[in-house]
């Protein structure tokens, strides 16, 4: 699909299976544990057939991040779509944002299945690394986005700098995905927001 382009009904309806899909692992691997249940079961309970799970997601443990190719994809038109008019940092911070559906407080996550995903997370390290190497597919996304920045800016080592600064940014990211179900009653938005805080005073360009 062209950046920027709205996605073909042929699209939309596969991302719908695949929620559909990953929706009802979600709730199983929570029910019955991720080691003991088995794509028959995840299929039986989407109300699809085994075939078309494993079409949609070849490996299991694609499973509960049945978003992450949309999530991708958004994160890069978002950045894509920079005008350099913002502080590079809020960019990537209010881009993941809009990437993950989360809205600005006191609103919370737009998906209906944040809250058991994070449960989900929580409970099973695997899942848990295996959010890890995904996060690592944005990184080059990142990168091309502040070496972008940074040679408008004219730094003397973009590519040294974008290289750190994007590991930097998603790895805190992802420490404040953890941090998550920690925070109660606030909305995941505050994780990140006090992420961004940390990352500040680093020299973004």
């Amino acid at each position: 699909m062209a950046t920027g382009s709205r996605p073909s009904v042929r699209e939309r309806n596969r991302e719908r299976v695949r929620d559909e899909i990953g929706s009802a692992a979600r709730r199983l691997f929570l029910r019955q544990g991720y080691a003991a249940t088995t794509i028959e079961e995840v299929a039986e309970e989407a109300g699809v057939s085994p075939r078309t799970v494993y079409r949609q997601f070849p490996r299991k443990e694609d499973l509960p991040f049945h978003r992450h190719e949309t999530i991708a994809r958004r994160l890069a038109e978002l950045l894509d779509a920079d005008d350099g008019e913002q502080h590079a940092l809020d960019v990537l911070a209010d881009a993941l944002w809009r990437a993950i559906d989360v809205e600005q407080p006191p609103a919370g996550p737009t998906d209906p299945d944040a809250g058991t995903f994070l449960e989900l997370l929580a409970r099973e390290p695997e899942l848990r690394r295996h959010e890890a190497s995904l996060m690592g597919e944005n990184h080059e996304t990142v990168r091309r986005f502040l070496d972008r920045r940074l040679r408008t800016a004219g730094d003397p080592a973009p590519e040294i700098r974008a290289e750190i600064l994007a590991g930097a940014f998603l790895g805190t990211m992802m420490a404040a995905r953890n941090l998550v179900p920690t925070l109660g009653d606030a909305p995941p938005s505050t994780a990140i927001r006090r992420a961004v805080e940390e990352l500040r005073p680093l020299a973004w360009p």
